[in-house]
């Protein structure tokens, strides 16, 4: 278990289980038969630290990350596997330094192609082909893949040419749009028998969408949360490896009608006590939780009121607890998925954000 809390001045504690993180990279390559994997280690390995997570998947094949920046931290600590840069490149200098670390940059629009033609190193990269087939987000258009693909193979600089995408819908398995991307990237896909191809995020690898392609970019279910809204972590055999706990510091014995938090948006139905634990969204905690369960001495208890900078405030009525006692706001007892269905969001931005603090 590795704890983070040392690099932090606030109060809330955060974990990490580098056992969970590697249970669950193995339900991966369990679903992998010859897949290649990389693991998606983006935004600071969503909250859970890059380096550390990278040292734990030290089986897999190679790395995925957003930003050049984070690639050169990788390489400057002694990652040597191959290292996926999936916004690629900006300017020159970023290319030079690609080149200088061996790393593989996402290629996504022609005037990036341009300027790997004009580089001037001795030395020679693997490439993605970014195809947007369906997200609109970055990557070329399916007609005008022949001529992208066909320039970078002509440039010598360029060792290998992969073909990659992303769904926009694969948390909906039986969304329309899966179907149409897939058809759109196996015909480019099968165009071009050279080319290594990449597809399934977390929840594509769980759906076993496209299961013939040679990289699979587990994210999500490597940190222990479900893609799905209908299928928890538990059920798809993930552990969580983030926890985050607080400490009870106050207990308030509250009358009927009195209120509670900013706004008073919250009213006692009866004489009560209420709970103060000291982490709010100062700490990373979602601020529009409503009603977000948390577990204190293995009860369960709600969170009510609106939560503050540093505090939140729980609703003990039944509940056999003392100041000091330590609170779990996710983790092992509480799903970070249901805290982030009670804040509208996903779980993705909590881990990231309290991974930030």
């Amino acid at each position: 278990m590795a704890d983070q809390q040392s690099k932090s001045l606030r109060a809330a504690k955060i974990s990490i289980d580098l056992c969970a993180l590697q249970h669950n990279f193995l339900q991966v390559k369990k679903i992998s038969a010859n897949n290649k994997i990389m693991p998606v280690i983006k935004a600071n390995a969503y909250g859970h630290g890059l380096l550390q997570v990278a040292d734990a998947l030290s089986d897999a094949d190679g790395f995925a990350v957003a930003q050049l920046a984070e690639a050169l931290a990788l390489r400057e600590h002694g990652i040597t596997k191959p290292v996926t840069v999936f916004q690629g490149f900006t300017q020159a200098q970023q290319l030079d330094l690609i080149f200088q670390h061996n790393l593989c940059p996402a290629v996504s629009q022609q005037w990036q192609i341009d300027l790997l033609e004009k580089n001037t190193s001795a030395a020679s990269i693997d490439i993605w082909l970014k195809i947007n087939t369906g997200m609109g987000r970055l990557g070329f258009q399916p007609a005008d893949v022949g001529a992208a693909y066909q320039q970078l193979q002509n440039n010598p600089a360029i060792n290998q040419i992969g073909l990659m995408t992303h769904f926009a819908n694969a948390d909906e398995p039986a969304h329309a749009s899966n179907a149409s991307q897939l058809e759109q990237f196996s015909k480019l896909s099968a165009t071009y028998k050279n080319a290594k191809t990449s597809v399934s995020n977390s929840a594509a690898i769980l759906t076993r969408l496209l299961p013939n392609q040679s990289w699979l970019r587990p994210g999500i279910m490597l940190y222990g949360s479900s893609p799905f809204t209908d299928k928890s972590a538990a059920e798809l055999q993930l552990k969580p490896v983030m926890s985050l706990r607080a400490e009870l510091i106050a207990i308030n014995e509250l009358k009927k009608g009195q209120t509670v938090g900013y706004g008073n948006d919250w009213t006692c139905p009866q004489d009560m006590p209420v709970g103060i634990v000291n982490i709010g969204y100062g700490d990373g905690y979602p601020r529009h939780a409503v009603g977000a369960p948390l577990m204190i001495n293995t009860q369960r208890v709600k969170l009510i009121g609106r939560v503050s900078m540093d505090s939140i405030a729980i609703d003990l009525r039944g509940i056999d607890c003392c100041c000091g006692d330590e609170v779990e706001c996710w983790g092992q007892q509480i799903s970070v998925d249901e805290v982030a269905s009670s804040a509208q969001t996903i779980a993705y931005e909590l881990l990231c954000n309290v991974g930030k603090v």
